[in-house]
């Protein structure tokens, strides 16, 4: 059967995310007079990405990950900040972050004239929120599932048989799962059972995927013939 639904992810698969958490961890350390250099920025993405990993298994919760982050990241640097007053600072500024990545308009808008699209998202609820409300690009989306929301997560299968108890079961055998993740996008698609399309490679990486796009502008010719 012809795909009719797309779950897409939206951190650094549609929004840009790197982008919006430098700037907002950039400003963050200015209001508390603290250092933040390029190499600073590359270790705590690092941190930060093996801390969601942790999440994804579920060996944290994403309350303690938020906070972990920074009490580690301090520890490491010798700096003196409270983490949780840190946290919640980067957050405010997170919120108002909206960068996109490359032509993500321009593919919504020929995606959503054919398929219904659907947010999947591990994502905070508040800061996802508004940043989607700042994008401009809700009029695209159909539904946003956010894992709080849910009270469960991406990859897990309870994550999907969630969704597609709330659209429509029969989606499950028409849709397909976008995202940059291997971890959880990829991961989760596989264990909901649909197919999988990797964001911002030129070919899958991994039998997790099952098909790959460098572009989003790449995903409606890729997607006309499933």
């Amino acid at each position: 059967m012809p795909i009719r639904a797309l779950l897409m992810d939206i951190d650094d698969t549609l929004f840009d995310f790197q982008t919006s958490s430098r700037n907002a961890l950039s400003i963050a350390f200015r209001a508390f007079g603290l250092p933040f250099t390029p190499e600073m920025w590359e270790r705590y993405r690092a941190l930060d990405a093996e801390l969601w990993q942790r999440f994804e298994r579920g060996e944290i919760t994403k309350e303690a990950l938020y906070v972990e982050r920074f009490r580690v990241f301090f520890a490491e640097y010798g700096l003196e900040a409270d983490p949780a007053a840190f946290n919640a600072a980067y957050f405010r500024e997170l919120g108002d972050q909206c960068n996109f990545m490359p032509h993500c308009e321009q593919a919504l808008r020929q995606l959503h004239a054919q398929y219904k699209i659907f947010i999947v998202t591990n994502g905070n609820t508040e800061i996802q929120m508004r940043r989607i409300a700042a994008s401009g690009m809700a009029q695209y989306f159909d539904r946003v599932f956010i894992s709080e929301q849910m009270g469960c997560k991406k990859p897990d299968k309870l994550f999907y048989d969630k969704v597609f108890a709330e659209i429509g079961e029969d989606y499950r055998a028409q849709s397909i799962m976008i995202g940059d993740s291997l971890s959880s996008d990829m991961q989760g698609g596989r264990n909901a059972g649909i197919p999988t399309c990797l964001y911002g490679r030129t070919e899958p990486i991994s039998p997790l995927c099952d098909y790959a796009v460098a572009d989003l502008l790449e995903l409606p010719a890729l997607l006309s013939p499933l």
